[in-house]
């Protein structure tokens, strides 16, 4: 298991050390318990710095295309969004990391029972206690985590999706709810703001189903809809054994045009006044937008190999991002 897997689940044994944060308040955790005072005991435990510096360790070493983009937010925000992103990055090495069904199952049971101990201000991990901390300072929503969760339990077993608006629910449940999680700390609130976030983790986790297409397929998880793959005259096993064809491409073609609708969604959703706060959303937009425009280069070079930006693109991406915004 992954050092975000340790952590989440207390199995790492080095007790951290370092200041805490004094100061702020949140709504009940539970009924009868005032969060606010739980918020401030949280902040004098003197092991929150090292808790949240843990956190940010894990995105570094995980995140990838995400870990740059986070860098434009404010150290208060973005330690938040490293809490939050090593929690959920926890939760999926639950499901990916461990062999057997069985075994995913009790681990996100563990997951959920850690949640609820969080809401409860009752953490007992580092990646807890820094996940109590934020929850406590930007009055997270704790159904966006359950959807999140309920997401990773479809990928126990063997996935295979039927219709677009299937995928749309998974995407939803992979990607929109950390959106929607993502701008309660940046501080942009509204339906606007909701649905550009729902529309955006659409766009980004649609990118994802295609950069993975076979890898996913290899291990049985098909998330393109059986009506898209029997329009197109492709099987599970033409993606999962690599077979190049005209039908894989249109398939493949069909995906893209799916993500640049997301994509374009996302853009004409964005709130205006409210643009410098989701910089770092944007910064992302681009980054795995230029990623999809790599991937309709060649379609079918998703079955040989896992397609990515040099990090001088994504940087270039991101600086993109600064200057039309700010």
């Amino acid at each position: 298991m992954g050092l975000a897997g340790t952590a989440l689940f207390g199995l790492q044994s080095r007790e951290p050390s370092g200041p805490g944060k004094p100061g702020g308040k949140g709504r009940p955790a539970a009924p009868g318990l005032a969060w606010s005072t739980v918020v401030n005991v949280i902040r004098s435990i003197p092991h929150l710095k090292s808790a949240y510096e843990y956190c940010r360790e894990i995105v570094k070493r995980s995140a990838g295309n995400f870990f740059l983009a986070f860098q434009l937010l404010p150290r208060t925000k973005r330690y938040g969004i490293y809490a939050v992103y090593a929690f959920c990055r926890a939760a999926d090495d639950a499901v990916d990391e461990l062999p057997e069904p069985s075994l995913r199952r009790a681990a996100l049971t563990l997951v959920k029972r850690a949640l609820e101990r969080v809401y409860r201000g009752n953490p007992k991990t580092p990646m807890e206690l820094a996940l109590a901390d934020t929850v406590g300072r930007y009055r997270l929503t704790k159904r966006y985590f359950d959807d999140l969760i309920l997401g990773m339990e479809g990928d126990i077993g063997p996935v295979a999706l039927n219709t677009i608006d299937e995928l749309d629910e998974y995407c939803y449940r992979a990607a929109g709810t950390v959106g929607l999680l993502c701008i309660e700390i940046f501080g942009v609130a509204g339906e606007q703001a909701k649905r550009y976030a729902v529309s955006l983790g659409r766009a980004l986790q649609l990118t994802n189903v295609i950069r993975d297409l076979r890898a996913d397929a290899i291990r049985g998880r098909v998330y393109v809809p059986r009506e898209l793959l029997e329009a197109h005259g492709v099987t599970v096993e033409d993606i999962a054994h690599g077979r190049r064809s005209s039908h894989v491409e249109t398939l493949v073609r069909a995906l893209i045009a799916l993500a640049e609708a997301a994509y374009e969604e996302a853009e004409r959703l964005l709130p205006r006044g409210a643009a410098r706060k989701l910089l770092t959303s944007e910064a992302m937009r681009r980054v795995y937008h230029a990623l999809l425009a790599k991937i309709e280069e060649d379609p079918q070079r998703v079955l040989t190999h896992r397609v990515r930006l040099t990090p001088w693109r994504k940087a270039g991406e991101v600086l993109t991002a600064i200057t039309v915004i700010r």
